[in-house]
C-alpha cells in the first residue's frame, strides 16, 4: 500500500475522500450530495478535481484507490448481519407460515402505498399497469354485491 500513497491520495481534502467514500459505496452524486448536504453540482466538483489530483480517468478508479488506503482491508463494502439475527428471522418466518403452505412469488406485486420495507415506489410496469385493474375489479363487485343485497332486501319488502 505504501505505492498508492505516492498517488496524491494525501493531496484530497477531507470532503474529497469522503466523498469518494460514497462513490465506493455505490452511491449517485444525488445522494451523495443528500447526505453530505452539499448540492449535486459541488459533488460532481469534488469528484472532477479529485480525479484530476489522482491522475485517473473515472470516478470509480479514483473511489478505488482511496478505499484501498482508507480501508486497505476490505476489499469491497460488505454489510454484516449477526448470525443470531438470521437464525432469529428463520425461525420467526418458520413459526408464522403453515408447514404446507406455498408462497407464489411470481405473483406477489407488493402493495400499492408504502410500507416500512417497501418506503418508496420501487414498482415495474406490471404493478403499475395491475394495481389500477385489481382496485377497478374489486369496487366493481364490491357494487355488485350490494346491488344484489338490495335487489334481496326490495324483494323482501314487497
Amino acid at each position: 500500500m505504501g505505492e498508492i500513497s505516492g498517488l496524491g491520495i494525501e493531496k484530497l481534502s477531507a470532503a474529497q475522500v469522503e466523498t469518494l467514500q460514497h462513490v465506493y459505496a455505490h452511491r449517485s452524486s444525488k445522494e451523495i450530495a443528500r447526505i453530505m448536504g452539499v448540492s449535486p453540482h459541488t459533488v460532481d466538483e469534488r469528484l472532477r478535481r479529485a480525479i484530476r489530483i489522482l491522475g485517473v480517468n473515472s470516478r470509480i478508479e479514483a473511489a478505488r484507490l482511496v478505499a484501498g488506503e482508507v480501508q486497505p482491508t476490505t476489499y469491497q463494502p460488505l454489510i454484516y448481519q449477526s448470525s443470531e439475527l438470521v437464525e432469529g428471522r428463520i425461525a420467526a418466518d418458520e413459526q408464522a407460515a403453515p408447514a404446507g403452505r406455498v408462497e407464489l412469488v411470481a405473483l406477489s406485486i407488493g402493495y400499492p402505498f408504502p410500507t416500512r420495507a417497501r418506503p418508496i415506489n420501487t414498482h415495474g410496469l406490471r404493478e403499475r399497469i395491475l394495481w389500477p385493474i385489481l382496485i377497478a375489479f374489486c369496487t366493481i363487485m364490491a357494487f355488485a354485491a350490494l346491488y344484489a343485497v338490495l335487489l334481496g332486501l326490495g324483494a323482501m319488502l314487497t
